[in-house]
Parts: C-alpha cells; structure tokens; sequence
C-alpha cells in the first residue's frame, strides 16, 4: 500500500536535481518504521534513480528520531560529517525545522507537501479509504496532477471522488449479481464508460457495449402497456411546452388529432399549456393511447433490433446510466418483446429516485449508488435541488442525443441530433471539468490496481458533491452558475441556467421576481447565495 500511494512531488524532485547538479551529498532521513532498505525501493519506485550514493537513515532501525532531535547527531556521527553546511528539507516544522535547528542545521520547510494526521472516525475500510482520499485531493501537493482551470479542478477534487465511488460499485455489484454483459446507456454514460474499461475492466471480464438512446428515442418504441400515472413523464420540465411538441415525445402527429385537441379545450396544436392546464394535457394523451401504443408498435417491429442486437445470447445484462426513474430501462426491456422474458436486466445507476419502485419488477431489477430508490432521503432531496443538472452536465457527451434510428442497409442506425451553438459551448465547459475527472482517476490509478473495487465503493467520497450542492463557495458559484441545462426529454435546444442573478433591486426587495425565479431554478442554493442581500458576502 505504501508504494501504491507513494508518488515524486515535482517541487522536490526540482530541488533534488538542483543538489545534485551542484555535488551535493543527499542524505535522506526519515521518521518511518520500515527499514531503509524498503525505503531505498519505495524512492526507486516513485521515480528517483541512481541512489547508490544516497545514505538513507530510518528512525524504526536507528531506534531514534527526528521528532526527538537525536536522529541528527547520530547521522551526524555515523558519515563524519564535519562541515556546517547542512540543509535539511521536511514537510513537518517541529521534527524537520525546529529539531534540526537545536543541532546547528539550516532548515526548509516543504510547503508544497501537506498531511492530515487525524483519527478516521469511521470503522469500516472502505470508509477510511474514501475519507483518505476526499482528504487528500485538497492538500497542495494534488495541484500537480491536474491543469490550472477552475472546472478541472472541480472535476479534480468533487466529481472525481464521486465517480471513483460509483464505478467501483458498479464493479463489485456486477460481479455479484454475476452480470454478462453492460450496456452504457448514450449519451450520460460516455465517461463511465471510459473510466471503467481504463481502470477496471482491463481483463475484459464483462462483455460491454455503448448504446444509443434517449428518452425521446425510447419513449417511441418501448410503450407496451399504459399505466396512467407515468404519463406525467412525457410532458415534464420547467419550460412550457406546445401540444405539438408534447405529442411528438411519443410519435405522432399533432394535426392528425385536432379534433381530440380541441375535445380537450387545447385551441390549436402549437397551443402551450400554463402549468395550471397540466391535468388537461394528461387528459389529452390518454385519449390517445391507442394511436400511442400503435405507433410504438410500428417503431418497435421496425427498429427494435438494435436493441435485441445489443442484448445478444446474454442471459444476465446490466444497463449503466445516470439513472433517477428508470423510464429508459422500463421502455427498453418492453423493445426487446418476448426476447425479454429470458432475460435478467438490471439497472446499475448512479442514482435511483423513489418512483422507481414503478418500473421495477421481477425480470426488471435496478439500484442506485447514491440513492437507492429515493433514500437516504437527504441526499435524494440535494440531487432534486440542483444535483441532477450538476451531475448531467458533469457526464454530458458531446456526440448528439438520439433523436430516433433509421434503417441503413437494412441494418438500425440511431439517427442523432446536431448539437446547436448553445448546447455546443455547454459541452466545451464539461469537457474541462471531465478532464479533471480522468485526472483524478490517474491520480488514483496505482491504488486501483492493488485495492479491491470493493474497498473503493464508500459513500463518502460523495460528500464533496453534496457539499457543493448544499454550501457552494463563491469562487464554485461563479464557476457554475451561469452553466445551462435542457429542461426535459428530447429538448436539448431549450436550455434553462442552473441559477439566474437577478439584478440588485430585485435581489435586495426579494419580492415576486425574486420567488418566481427561484422556483424556475434548478440550483437552489445556488440561487440563493448569488442573490443574497449581503452582495458583498464571500462563502469560503
């Protein structure tokens, strides 16, 4: 473990090369129980080659220390050193400065290392792991491992941990649900993807695949049956919507269905209903469920062997997504249609809410890391407050939603959206913050290979997610707020940002504007932080 999370700070080894260069004699002197000769390895290991010359001491074999002050004379004593120019370098100032003082030596604090030299409060290894880890990504010796840009490090220091969270379970719980094969779900399983065949799966034990879907591309294919209270997912979001676009969600035509329009009390297709008319588009689309499921049918016998293809001979299939309803695997296991009954399909999401429970069922599994059917319900109640546009825009691919498929050469082709200018600098900024995430991952990658995924899977390395969520700084808030997010299925072209600023009069009078705008934002604390009356304020 030790040379696992061992690595060559680049400020020391600067001053190594520079000692070296001038004739130096390096000495390396270590308040550590392991024997000097582990520790000659563990230098080697981390980079530093040619140490024949270099005499290496160890407070465990000298039975002395530098914390103590004796370790300096007894090296002193042991290679003649007579002469009076004698630097010592160490991160610690009582052992490495102040001792080293008492004995005439020159001190230099290495402040470009930090540790934390508390008690973990937490019993449980992978606890402790995580805890280390959300510790170590705020020392400044981290800083050299990530670009210099604010996203990055964002993507560094909170979303790095989490999605090191995350793919672990994923992991460990498609071993032991014994799955075959995974399927990553387009377009917000790209990263996890990428992360888990570089860091994970290297042996190829699962089978994998990248599928191309959407809500809007699914919701036309995979309507079997019509359970009436998950209609209201078809017309979610906080933007208005016309009937035209609300009915083109499941396939059809709106002028086709005027008359139903109007039955309704909807006056024309590109009517958009207030929020108050809710019940009477519910209404209207029920009227519609045969033209609905029939239409799904078409789509279905036509296009659904994109996704028997994907499924194959596997009895046991995992899909991979960000999660929240689980509407996409509901809708995609009905596209499979008979096939479906022989297999055994599981959701491994980062997230499941509690209306989940309705898309589950015995052929139908699915699970969440950070919650678990809507619980614990604190972090369900973050994820609803600006979490879920946070997450998405953390996992955005830049390659297009899918719109729907096509046959090309007889075979299924997903046909994709082309992402407009708006959307395009969207996925500009996430493409930062997601090299901070691969970072990270490299950052962490030598303890991957030798701790299991098991110990690696805490809930903890959460908390920097739900601290941002929850307690955003200032420099965070600038960094984010002014990030846009698609308001509901198949709109990526209506974008919404996570928290608008007012302007001063309105943010220090809090009237109507102030509470219509906060109930349109996704980012709730965020909003309330940027529109404070202390303007002036700075959250650390």
């Amino acid at each position: 473990m030790e040379k696992a999370v061992l690595f060559k700070s680049s400020a020391a080894e600067t001053i190594f090369d520079q000692a070296r260069a001038a004739g130096c004699k390096i000495i390396v002197i270590s308040d550590m129980y392991l024997p000097s000769k582990v520790l000659r390895e563990l230098l080697e290991n981390s980079g530093y080659k040619d140490l024949d010359d270099v005499a290496i001491f160890s407070s465990g074999e000298e039975g002395v220390s530098k914390h103590s002050g004796k370790l300096y004379p007894r090296v002193r004593e042991k290679l003649g050193l007579t002469g009076k120019r004698w630097l010592h370098i160490g991160d610690n100032k009582h052992s490495d400065i102040e001792m080293a003082k008492c004995h005439s030596i020159d001190g230099l604090h290495a402040d470009w290392s930090q540790y934390d030299g508390g008690v973990s409060r937490h019993w449980q290894i992978k606890d402790v792991i995580g805890e280390s880890i959300n510790l170590s990504v705020t020392n400044i010796q981290a800083k050299q491992f990530f670009a210099d840009d604010p996203l990055t490090e964002i993507g560094f220091k909170i979303f790095g941990p989490l999605m090191l969270g995350y793919t672990s379970w994923i992991y460990a719980t498609a071993k032991k649900l014994n799955v075959e094969k995974l399927l990553f779900l387009a377009r917000d399983a790209h990263l996890i993807r990428d992360i888990f065949l570089n860091f994970y799966n290297k042996d190829r034990q699962f089978d994998y695949q990248y599928v191309y879907l959407s809500r809007a591309s699914t919701y036309k294919m995979g309507m079997t049956d019509w359970p009436m209270h998950r209609i209201w997912h078809l017309f979610g979001g906080k933007n208005r919507k016309s009937i035209k676009s609300i009915l083109s969600v499941i396939g059809l035509n709106a002028e086709n269905h005027l008359s139903d329009i109007h039955d309704v009390g909807f006056p024309d297709e590109n009517y958009v209903p207030s929020h108050h008319e809710r019940d009477r588009v519910h209404w209207l689309i029920n009227k519609l469920f045969t033209h609905a499921l029939l239409q799904n049918k078409k789509c279905r016998d036509e296009f659904s062997d994109y996704f028997r293809e994907a499924v194959g001979d596997y009895k046991s299939v995992a899909l991979v997504d960000i999660g929240w309803m689980g509407n996409i695997q509901s809708v995609f296991s009905r596209a499979l249609g008979d096939v479906w009954a022989d297999k055994k399909i599981s959701g491994l999401y980062l997230a499941t809410f509690e209306g989940a429970k309705d898309n589950k069922s015995y052929y139908n599994d699915m699970k969440g890391w950070l919650t678990n059917y809507g619980e614990p319900r604190s972090h369900h109640d973050l994820i609803l407050s600006g979490g879920v546009e946070l997450l998405e825009f953390a996992m955005a691919d830049n390659t297009g939603s899918t719109k729907g498929y096509e046959k090309i050469n007889g075979k299924t082709q997903p046909v994709k959206e082309i992402v407009g200018d708006e959307e395009l600098e969207y996925l500009k900024k996430a493409q930062l913050l997601q090299k901070g995430i691969l970072s990270f991952f490299e950052y962490v990658s030598s303890i991957l290979a030798v701790v299991p995924a098991e110990a690696m899977s805490s809930r903890l390395l959460s908390e920097p997610f739900f601290t941002l969520v929850s307690e955003p700084s200032s420099h965070q808030l600038d960094v984010l707020v002014g990030i846009t997010h698609s308001e509901a299925a198949g709109a990526n072209s209506g974008r919404i940002a996570l928290a608008k600023k007012l302007n001063l009069k309105d943010r220090l009078l809090q009237g109507n504007k102030y509470y219509e705008m906060f109930e349109q934002s996704y980012w709730k604390e965020g909003y309330r932080r940027i529109n404070r009356k202390k303007f002036w304020k700075k959250y650390i």
